[in-house]
């Protein structure tokens, strides 16, 4: 009796079971399929998000020249023989850039402008225009550049002071020749002088490159990278891309810029000097500071010169010299007459154009892409990157001076030793 009732109850368990696993067997197609539907629109908004943003985003090329020295020994002589050629050659840097506004302005990083020749901007739909260089922010780096085009689509400028701990953006830029090479990460902190750190892989490339929040909205610019330690696969290949890149925040990027396009505008003049506090209150206008290379350093002006006359009109105050050489044009020879202790003397500089006081509108003379130690923040190089070609030249000259020195071991042991 006990036996019927346990066959009975394991009867209705395998029934339970049955039918339990035909349940689970007819949803897990329209589970599966409600995941799938979740996963195509996420590629979809992804996709949407990279077509609306990359219409802003560009890639920036700068040809510019590097010396090199040629070894012309070959083999094992080239250790006793000094018989070495400069030569120089071609190089061509490439980067990314944003467009700012529809007048053709866009904001790059000058470390991919050095010593150039020629500056190009390929836009998304692959028109090619050379590029004005105006200068650049000597405090963050940023160079910006002017290009003559139309139907430009300038990028759409977020709030990055509503970015948050560990929101997800995205990096568009022209990564190993890829444009536009979109990738993922997240804002993982904020460095001490209140830049972004982002989690992505920032590749070579990648610098000077828009930071997009999931609005499509630029939120900041790839201005550095956090070293890391370098790996080695196989014999030549090195893993240089990094992981942690350094974002400068867009309302930052945003001031920057438009003091920048504001003063080029206004096209004021530039003497390059600036007056003693105490003297001021004395009505006199003597010079305390000189800016090296400026149009008074380039005419002789020195600390302790007091200014009388700029052209033909008397310097009263400090406000009214401002407003003087700030409506002559750059490039108009003044004249101004001054003492150098009781000296009457008189000088004709040519003013510069005024800019921003660390805006440098010359171009970057060395290769300095601006690298970040995690221990102590200072600029270091880039590792050296040897292609396979290269590799491959020096894995061979490297084996035929293993083969001589094999040689040359052989011909001494074979050779009859010489007794004292």
């Amino acid at each position: 009796m006990k036996h019927c009732r346990f066959s009975d109850y394991m009867k209705k368990f395998s029934l339970i079971i049955l039918i339990s696993v035909i349940i689970l067997t007819d949803s897990f197609p329209l589970a599966f399929s409600q995941n799938i539907t979740m996963l195509e629109k996420l590629q979809a908004e992804i996709s949407d998000l990279v077509h609306f943003a990359k219409f802003s985003v560009v890639t920036v090329t700068a040809k510019s020249s590097q010396s090199f020295i040629v070894d012309r020994n070959e083999g094992l002589f080239s250790f006793f023989k000094n018989n070495h050629q400069e030569k120089r050659d071609s190089l061509w840097l490439v980067g990314s850039g944003v467009i700012y506004n529809e007048n053709g302005y866009i904001i790059s990083r000058s470390s991919i402008l050095a010593d150039f020749k020629i500056i190009k901007v390929t836009l998304s739909d692959k028109r090619e225009y050379e590029a004005q260089y105006i200068g650049t922010d000597t405090t963050t780096g940023l160079a910006i550049l002017k290009i003559n085009a139309g139907n430009l689509q300038p990028t759409r400028i977020g709030n990055s002071d509503n970015v948050n701990p560990y929101s997800l953006v995205m990096v568009l830029g022209n990564s190993m020749g890829i444009s536009p090479f979109a990738v993922f990460g997240l804002i993982n902190g904020y460095t001490p002088d209140d830049k972004f750190i982002l989690s992505a892989p920032i590749n070579p490339g990648n610098i000077g490159g828009p930071v997009f929040n999931l609005k499509g909205e630029i939120i900041g610019i790839v201005v550095a990278q956090l070293e890391t330690e370098v790996s080695m696969v196989g014999p030549m290949y090195l893993d240089y891309s990094h992981q942690t890149g350094i974002v400068l925040p867009m309302n930052q990027v945003a001031q920057i810029v438009d003091e920048i396009i504001q003063q080029e505008k206004e096209n004021k003049g530039l003497l390059g000097i600036e007056f003693d506090p105490d003297s001021l209150s004395q009505n006199k206008l003597i010079v305390n500071l000189v800016l090296p290379g400026s149009p008074a350093d380039r005419v002789g002006l020195k600390k302790g010169d007091q200014l009388l006359k700029y052209n033909d009109s008397d310097l009263l105050n400090a406000d009214v010299a401002k407003k003087l050489i700030e409506q002559t044009k750059p490039g108009t020879d003044v004249s101004i007459n001054f003492l150098r202790g009781n000296r009457p003397l008189k000088v004709f500089p040519c003013l510069d154009k005024k800019w921003p006081i660390y805006f440098n509108p010359r171009k970057p003379q060395h290769l300095t892409p601006l690298l970040l130690n995690q221990s102590n923040a200072v600029p270091i190089q880039f590792p050296v990157i040897l292609s396979p070609t290269t590799f491959q030249e020096i894995n061979t000259r490297m084996i035929q001076m293993e083969n001589q020195i094999r040689s040359l071991k052989n011909q001494l042991q074979n050779s009859p030793q010489r007794l004292p």
